[in-house]
């Protein structure tokens, strides 16, 4: 806590940044090759919310995702904070879960995910977390274990 901040006033931070820098990728009509590859690093740091169903049991990891559906194609959303759960804060609960965690069941379910679903918004495609997204979060993760030792 070097920065004087705690953990999760980081993330709040970090979450804050996320939709600023997702704001500015749309803007450039997703032509911003330097705005995305801040969104992929900020992503690798950052837990985010996601809605699960009612009744899931969030200590052993049973969650069933709230889903939307458009054009045939389901998305998991994921959400930069509580607050922009929009018509979805009624059908679920709110967690929050780490990078290496969320982009793991992402891949598992093979489902797209957007995130903000409700305003600016970025999808996540399976071949991006996998290629992109999760390797970025486990090298993080790599680093700060070798920092430590």
């Amino acid at each position: 806590m070097a920065n004087g901040l705690s953990p999760e006033q980081t993330s709040q931070l970090s979450r804050s940044s996320i939709k600023q820098l997702i704001k500015k990728y749309n803007d450039s009509k997703q032509q911003d090759k330097a705005t995305l590859s801040l969104i992929i690093e900020q992503l690798a740091r950052t837990p985010l919310y996601f809605a699960v169903e009612k009744g899931s049991d969030v200590k052993n990891g049973t969650l069933r995702f709230v889903t939307l559906t458009t054009g045939g194609q389901v998305f998991i959303p994921v959400f930069t904070g509580p607050d922009d759960f929009g018509s979805l804060a009624d059908k679920g609960e709110a967690v929050c879960l780490e990078p290496e965690s969320y982009f793991r069941m992402l891949l598992e379910s093979n489902c797209h995910a957007v995130i903000n679903p409700f305003g600016s918004y970025f999808l996540m495609w399976p071949e991006l977390i996998k290629n992109y997204m999760l390797p970025f979060t486990v090298e993080l993760k790599d680093l700060a274990q070798q920092k430590n030792q």
